[in-house]
């Protein structure tokens, strides 16, 4: 062969137009699933805001209740707080001293890359012929 048939040569110019809109409808996809996963992190991130201050509320909460327990335990004989009732009360207040909720700690996506090489100009840069 000393170049390309005809038909070879409309057939790479095919595939490189081929290649092209495809190439062109992935760029549009990839942009659509990262519009789409901003817009759902955006969401998940409004909805763990709102679930962090109720977390918020319930330590408070559970600091005050704390704070009152160890405060009718101070109001007691030492004699009450050393015997069965008195240890009652601390393990009451020990769990809520002790009580652990944790916070949504999301973090943002990467958006969707790609970077490949523009394969219809590299297909349609390859010589017809032996140069």
């Amino acid at each position: 062969m000393k170049t390309l048939a005809k038909p070879d040569i409309a057939r790479r110019n095919a595939l490189a137009i081929r290649i092209q809109s495809a190439r062109e409808d992935l760029d549009v996809a990839i942009a659509e699933y990262n519009a789409t996963v901003e817009t759902a992190f955006a969401y998940a991130q409004t909805t763990a805001d709102v679930y962090n201050g109720l977390i918020e509320e319930a330590k408070e909460w559970a600091d005050s209740i704390a704070g009152q327990i160890g405060e009718y335990i101070q109001e007691r004989s030492e004699r009450w707080q050393e015997g069965e009732r008195g240890q009652a009360y601390a393990n009451w207040l020990t769990e809520y001293e002790e009580v652990s909720f944790d916070t949504a700690d999301i973090e943002t996506p990467d958006p969707l890359e790609w970077d490949g090489d523009d394969a219809a100009s590299a297909l349609e840069g390859l010589p017809e012929d032996p140069q």
